[in-house]
């Protein structure tokens, strides 16, 4: 039941919006578009849950494979070529409000009581290869784009660091996926994985809001325009304020529908004023997260989330694929060639040296090539906001990478797990290696 309200909830800030315009003359949106959107979305996202909880999720364990591509393309047959989701500004703030949930999220990961009891070699591996593939793409796009397509300095940074954070972004779907496959208990290196892959997930939204801060787009009605520094203030102010808001109007209400209501509300605001304020609704909520799940309520909230991110992600991936805008051929294949094989080597390198001196395996990397929500939140993002060639090219990039890494991610680990000896004749062994 939770669920499909959610389900519900994420539609209807499209639905408002695409009401509002609708009296604002003869070019605005009909009246009947806030109905076929909601129809749509509803069938859209609906359909797709059912479809994977009854069908794939048996064929993924089955034949080792991530779900996602499926619904890229599905979003690519609805998008404004074939007219069925044509208004595109219409999507605007369910998008916002989609990534917004994505980043509170991974803030709910942030539990420092937990961090500290679970700190271990995962944080060296996550922040290592976060720094050393996000870094490496950054200035890998940065010089491609400046010197291969002659693209503007400052568009060049901008579009270069996104691809940076998606690249840096991980995922633990692989890892749940063998958790699954083998009724694991999640201990040894695939627990170790999964908690690396979680904290470089926190790290790449973190740098994306900086990004935003960095490259601010829009004017404001100050006298002084706000700088870098002003920025990163107001997005840690108003994830920090509305999450201690948040926490004391929840109070004692043990009510888990009381929680999710509430919580929906709080998503709605923190992505709205992120939106409005052209900063990175991801941070925002991440923030906003983070001060939850460290208040007294916390578990209870992060309890109540916990169901909510499949149906969401699915939303994510089917707006990814509508939102895609065709590129130049040759440059397109050529940066999203670029792109991917430069992540894999710069992840090759970044768990080379993080595993450095450990007894852990050096090609760690392998279990590590999954890309999933957090990258497709941030593509989506940075095309609500920004424009230009290169954005162009470096959504593109991202799409691709995240299709193809979702569907040998999960093999790859496979074969990383029977090399290391944790994985043999189809069986986990008990408490595997880290």
């Amino acid at each position: 039941m939770r669920i499909l309200l959610s389900v519900v909830l994420l539609a209807l800030p499209a639905v408002a919006l695409a009401s509002g315009d609708a009296g604002h003359g003869a070019e605005a949106v009909e009246g009947e578009q806030p109905i076929i959107l909601l129809l749509t979305l509803l069938g859209l996202v609906g359909g797709a849950y059912l479809m994977t909880h009854f069908v794939v999720d048996r064929l993924q364990k089955q034949l080792l494979f991530l779900s996602g591509a499926e619904y890229i393309l599905l979003g690519l047959l609805l998008g404004p070529q074939t007219g069925v989701l044509a208004d595109l500004g219409s999507l605007s703030p369910v998008i916002a409000f989609a990534a917004g949930w994505i980043g509170i999220l991974y803030g709910m990961e942030m539990n420092v009581r937990r961090l500290l009891s679970e700190a271990d070699r995962s944080t060296r591996i996550a922040v290592i290869d976060a720094l050393v593939t996000g870094g490496g793409v950054s200035a890998a796009a940065y010089f491609g784009f400046t010197a291969g397509l002659g693209i503007g300095a400052e568009e060049a940074a901008l579009s270069a660091g996104v691809l940076g954070c998606a690249a840096a972004a991980g995922s633990s779907s692989a890892v749940d996926l063998l958790i699954s496959r083998y009724n694991s208990a999640g201990d040894g290196l695939l627990g170790l994985l999964r908690r690396a892959s979680r904290l470089s997930d926190v790290i790449a939204i973190l740098a994306f809001g900086v990004l935003f801060c960095v490259f601010h787009q829009g004017e404001t009605l100050t006298e002084t325009p706000p700088d870098t520094s002003d920025w990163l203030l107001f997005t840690v102010a108003l994830g920090g304020l509305l999450g201690w808001l948040f926490a004391a109007f929840l109070g004692d209400d043990s009510s888990e529908n009381n929680r999710f209501l509430a919580l929906v509300g709080i998503i709605a605001f923190a992505s709205g004023a992120a939106f409005f304020l052209n900063l990175s609704v991801l941070a925002v909520n991440l923030i906003l997260g983070a001060v939850l799940v460290n208040t007294r309520p916390g578990p209870e909230i992060y309890q109540t989330l916990s169901r909510t991110g499949k149906p969401v992600a699915l939303l994510l991936l089917i707006f990814a694929g509508v939102r895609f805008e065709v590129v130049p051929i040759a440059e397109g294949f050529a940066v999203a060639g670029g792109y991917i094989v430069l992540r894999w080597l710069c992840k090759a390198a970044g768990g080379w040296l993080a595993t450095s001196g450990t007894e852990l395996r050096r090609d760690i990397f392998r279990g590590m090539l999954a890309q999933d929500n957090v990258a497709i939140a941030i593509a989506l993002s940075f095309r609500l906001i920004y424009s230009g060639d290169s954005v162009d090219l470096a959504y593109c990039a991202i799409l691709a990478s995240v299709m193809l890494n979702e569907l040998i991610a999960a093999r790859a680990l496979r074969g990383l797990l029977v090399d290391a000896g944790d994985v043999r004749q189809d069986v986990v062994i008990a408490g595997g290696r880290a």
